[in-house]
């Protein structure tokens, strides 16, 4: 081996993965904007700070809502530490991005055998700065965590499928294992894992789909000893959304996500291609069936893009690998069979440095971002964080811990007081909404949530543009609400107070 190649690698790794940390954590707290997903996340941790497993008005368990213990523990250890705030969730998951970034070159190293320096280092800089994974795990989005498991079990099945190791089965097994105890969308990696089993060794799954099914299992058991009412309850509930929609819709919504994506981002269809020439063929086969099945499947019955695309949040780095390989694989193979030397050469040459000036202009466009400000394609629901501040902050002078406040998630969280979101009062009083059904048990609230009862009603764009044309009796309840003096305001957010409170 020649001397400074390993030492030139492990150089080249550290500035790329500086360069992931700095576009993904660097004035993280306030830029993007807040999402709503990041308060639930948060108020769940300030509840398990103070003992309670609650999320704002509803208690006893987070299933409702679709979540999961395994990253709101991690993130509650992590405020406990450093404070509920958005600083902290953003760290958090930036960070993750960052890990995910470093993984994503180990693997490649390993299942590569050391042979293939550039793929690695190539895969982990575009993953660096790709624009979605930079500006996706800047949000504190729990899909974030899935994104390294989602790589780990990558590796995994490579080994398994070069050595047979049975140890590597299991550590795809628990990898997954772990990702369903953090989101239910983990539960589809197993459509990919039992295919490649299946082609290898049949006799595999006896033991390896028990032991991935069974840390979800314990979460079962904890429910079913603690609040088994509540488990069964919300897991009703849960199952319940899953939409079953005839044949011919899935396969109009499944190309619908197809045209969007690859007309919103070229990264997408080119990634595809890539996977297509990815070296060796082992790779490429379980790359291609990490990535195309959970998009398939996901795809049939769910809009990836839009509000929704945190769905791919673990999937894009097989995009980042997509690309690395297209270019490292792709690009020499066309022009070394449409030209002959030494003209091939100087055309690779030319189209290296046109790659490299267009990543190069990506690159320094994400970087003016991360300090000017991301614009996304959901920033009509995102909230200013300065005006979310101030109203916090009034509204903190004001109340004691036993009023009631209604208030978007995306600032809930950092309300000193009995907080519930705009669907809560709807869901007490007998209607369903999008997220909670019409007959929560009585003993599932926390306190009594109706509009009504509340000192405070706090309104921002999110009840104007996604509550209003999603959740019935929304507008009704803004009707009312709009009667009441203005406590104060802040951008575009109004704090309402109850007069007969």
């Amino acid at each position: 081996m020649i001397t400074w190649q390993r030492p030139f690698e492990l150089a080249a790794l550290f500035l790329i993965l500086s360069l992931a940390a700095y576009l993904r954590l660097a004035n993280v707290a306030t830029n993007p904007a807040w999402y709503t997903d990041e308060g639930t996340h948060l108020d769940i941790a300030r509840q398990l700070l103070q003992g309670r497993v609650q999320y704002l008005a509803i208690n006893q368990s987070w299933l409702l809502l679709s979540r999961l213990p395994l990253f709101e523990v991690l993130l509650a250890a992590l405020t406990r530490l450093n404070g509920v705030s958005m600083e902290t969730l953003r760290i958090f998951t930036g960070s993750l991005g960052v890990v995910t970034v470093a993984i994503l070159y180990g693997v490649l190293r390993r299942i590569q055998s050391g042979r293939e320096r550039w793929l690695p280092l190539l895969a982990a800089l575009l993953l660096a700065i790709y624009p979605p994974a930079v500006l996706y795990s800047r949000f504190g989005f729990s899909y974030n965590l899935l994104a390294p498991l989602v790589l780990i079990v990558l590796l995994a099945m490579g080994e398994y499928t070069s050595s047979r190791s049975k140890l590597w089965l299991a550590v795809a097994s628990i990898s997954i294992g772990l990702g369903t105890l953090c989101d239910l969308w983990m539960f589809v990696m197993l459509a990919p894992f039992v295919l490649i089993v299946l082609i290898h060794h049949l006799h595999d799954l006896v033991w390896s789909i028990p032991l991935a099914v069974l840390p979800f299992g314990f979460y079962v058991a904890i429910m079913l000893v603690v609040a088994p009412s509540a488990f069964w309850f919300d897991a009703r509930f849960v199952l319940s959304r899953l939409n079953q929609f005839p044949l011919d819709q899935q396969l109009a919504t499944l190309a619908q996500n197809a045209i969007v994506l690859t007309r919103q981002d070229a990264w997408m269809w080119l990634g595809l291609i890539g996977l297509v020439v990815l070296r060796p063929a082992r790779l490429r086969g379980i790359a291609l069936a990490f990535f195309a099945i959970p998009i398939g499947l996901l795809g049939r019955t769910t809009a990836l893009f839009s509000l929704s695309f945190y769905y791919l949040i673990p999937l894009l780095p097989f995009i980042a690998l997509g690309v690395a390989s297209l270019i490292r694989y792709g690009v020499p193979w066309v022009v070394s069979r449409a030209l002959k030397p030494p003209q091939a050469d100087w055309v690779v040459v030319f189209a290296a440095m046109l790659i490299t000036a267009v990543l190069s202009v990506s690159t320094l466009t994400l970087v003016d971002q991360v300090r000017a400000g991301f614009h996304t394609d959901i920033d009509a629901f995102l909230l200013n964080p300065a005006d979310a501040t101030q109203a916090a902050q009034y509204i903190n002078r004001q109340v004691q811990i036993d009023d009631v406040v209604i208030a978007s998630p995306t600032l809930a969280w950092a309300l000193n007081a009995n907080v519930a979101d705009m669907q809560m009062p709807l869901a007490y009083a007998g209607r369903a909404t999008p997220h909670l059904p019409a007959d929560v048990p009585a003993e599932r609230w926390a306190f009594d949530p109706a509009y009504q009862q509340a000192r405070f009603v706090v309104v921002d764009k999110l009840w104007h543009n996604w509550a209003r044309p999603n959740v019935a009796g929304t507008t009704e309840m803004l009707k009312d609400i709009e009667t009441w003096p203005v406590a104060f305001r802040s951008g575009e957010v109004v704090v309402y107070q109850n007069p007969v409170r």
